[in-house]
């Protein structure tokens, strides 16, 4: 018997991926809406809505958005998708939830793949 130790996943059939070959280059943003309500606290729907009309989106191109609101603040869900359909145009992904929930969401897409 020999003392010798094999290394039988080496010599199998089986595929190693690194998902960083896969990895999208790109710069990430976190959007917060907090600096978009009354007092920091209420959403005004016309103020609102004119500050996402006014905002300058082309600054998001060809990035990864993640949307929060940092304020404890009951924010309605058209908010979110308002600033999300003014953002389509310009980022690559856009996400309602901080870095974390981004970088989950990407490494899901990229596992979808396989």
């Amino acid at each position: 018997m020999s003392n010798e130790i094999a290394n039988r996943v080496a010599s199998s059939q089986l595929v190693n991926i690194d998902l960083e070959d896969f990895y999208p280059e790109g710069e990430r943003v976190l959007f917060d809406i907090k600096d978009w309500l009354f007092a920091g606290q209420i959403l005004k729907e016309k103020d609102f809505r004119g500050s996402v009309k006014d905002h300058d989106w082309t600054a998001y191109q060809n990035k990864f958005v993640a949307l929060i609101c940092s304020a404890d603040a009951v924010i309605p869900s058209w908010a979110y998708l308002l600033i999300t359909v003014e953002l389509s145009p310009f980022a690559k992904k856009i996400v309602v939830g901080n870095f974390d929930v981004l970088e989950i969401s990407i490494f899901q897409e990229i596992m979808a793949l396989f």
